[in-house]
């Protein structure tokens, strides 16, 4: 019998549907939830956040430069013979009466040498190089921080970007499927005039035309659809997101907060911040390069091999280490120029920031503004072009009409339909912009989960 082997074929086919099967309706996300969610495992940010974790340590590792070390020291070694202290000539020891005594030879050593020890140091003073490295860890660590803010605004414009991207095609596509419907429905009733003889064929065969290239339009709608929602699946790592259209009124935020917001807290401004506090340090440990060094330093003996020489060496001891440098081959002078040109560069590049960043938001809130404008004015569009559209209709119904005329009314409606829609996406990612740069995204975040308010 086969029909078991047929079974399992079956199972064996429906299985990985069984597993990833996902449900038929979308989860409907609101832009706060997306954000959430992106925010929490984006690659990108998970990558950025590392970084600082890096930062991090190194700054931890640079706090324990001034401390003092202490290491524990051994060695073993095995030698042909054994250190001899041999006399080629007697002692003489001057006294009148006595003869030069000739001592024997003996080791100092044994074969087996081995030692081990404490041994420690700790710097006193360092020409300000220890105190200069942690403050440059230190601004390295905060420029990360800031590095990371900057990431998470360029991924919140991205998210709003894909987000609305979805409820535009959607919105696209929910008007090329009326736009379809209309046209079947032009497209029976210049059937029925045309058998009745009330309209030439022509008519007829014109209303097909509209209706083929509306099926057309709405085929390319559909598949923009597809995807604006696979690139938003994508940056959100989940299936089938379904996002909320926007239906808070279009507001217009103050322009003078918002840049002085910019001008103080924009993350870019304080990277080149703490850029400017690395270099100033750079600057200091360079500078210690001409300062002298100072350290204490000591040592222990744990365990010998219990020769001569052994014995002659001490137990322990402690000293003071001092060092001044009075010709060295590092290119200190060099680098000490260096270092100033970093800190001046940084200066200038935050300068700049900060020009183009007010420049940008000059520019975004323009564009918000003219946005809201075109969405709000579309109003008066949509309803002339509705009126135009249904005395297109009555008049085509009566023969007063051509076909050519109702199509030309459709798609008048359409377009301005589509004109609203596109002005109110313009509007959102120009609004992302302009609060990003300010670095406060709630308000989108809590207008887009505002439902059923008419504008």
């Amino acid at each position: 019998m086969r029909w078991p082997t047929r079974i399992g074929t079956a199972l064996l086919t429906l299985l990985p549907s069984l597993l990833f099967a996902t449900p038929t309706t979308a989860a409907t996300w609101t832009l706060a939830q997306a954000w959430q969610q992106l925010d929490k495992h984006s690659a990108l940010l998970a990558a950025e956040r590392q970084v600082n974790q890096r930062a991090l340590g190194g700054r931890d590792a640079a706090a324990d430069l001034g401390l003092p070390s202490v290491a524990l020291s051994g060695s073993y070694m095995q030698m042909e013979k054994p250190l001899r202290l041999e006399l080629d000539q007697p002692i003489d020891l001057g006294i009148p009466g006595f003869p030069a005594i000739e001592l024997p030879a003996f080791d100092l050593t044994e074969r087996q040498i081995y030692r081990s020890s404490l041994t420690g140091s700790f710097p006193l003073y360092a020409g300000g190089r220890i105190e200069a490295a942690q403050r440059i860890k230190q601004a390295e660590y905060e420029a990360s921080l800031q590095q990371l803010q900057i990431r998470r605004r360029e991924q919140f414009n991205l998210l709003v970007q894909r987000y609305y991207s979805v409820v535009l095609a959607q919105q696209l596509t929910q008007l090329r499927q009326q736009q379809i419907d209309a046209r079947q429905t032009h497209l029976h009733h210049a059937s029925l005039l045309a058998k009745q003889g009330q309209i030439a064929e022509v008519e007829r065969l014109n209303a097909q035309v509209a209706l083929d290239q509306a099926k057309v339009n709405g085929q390319a709608a559909q598949h923009q659809l597809t995807l604006a929602s696979y690139a938003l699946d994508s940056l959100l790592q989940q299936p089938q997101v379904q996002p909320q259209p926007y239906q808070a009124p279009l507001l217009l935020p103050s322009l003078a907060s918002l840049q002085a917001q910019v001008g103080n807290q924009h993350p870019a401004l304080l990277l080149f911040d703490a850029k400017q506090r690395q270099a100033r340090s750079q600057i200091d440990a360079e500078r210690g390069r001409y300062q002298p060094s100072l350290g204490l330093f000591g040592s222990y003996s744990l365990l010998d091999d219990g020769s001569v020489l052994a014995e002659l060496e001490p137990e322990w001891f402690v000293g003071i280490r001092f060092s001044m440098p009075l010709f060295a081959n590092d290119g200190r002078s060099g680098r000490l120029q260096a270092a100033k040109s970093a800190e001046l560069e940084a200066r200038y590049r935050r300068q700049q920031a900060k020009q183009d960043l007010l420049l940008l938001l000059q520019s975004q809130h323009q564009a918000m503004a003219q946005a809201r404008y075109e969405y709000q004015a579309y109003n008066s569009t949509i309803a002339l072009a509705t009126e135009n559209r249904r005395l297109r209709q009555l008049a085509f119904q009566q023969g007063l009409a051509t076909s050519l005329q109702l199509v030309d009314a459709d798609q008048s409606l359409t377009a301005a339909q589509l004109g609203q829609a596109k002005a109110q996406y313009q509007y959102l990612v120009a609004r992302a912009q302009v609060l990003s740069l300010g670095g406060d995204f709630q308000p989108l975040l809590t207008d887009s989960a505002v439902k059923d308010i008419h504008q």
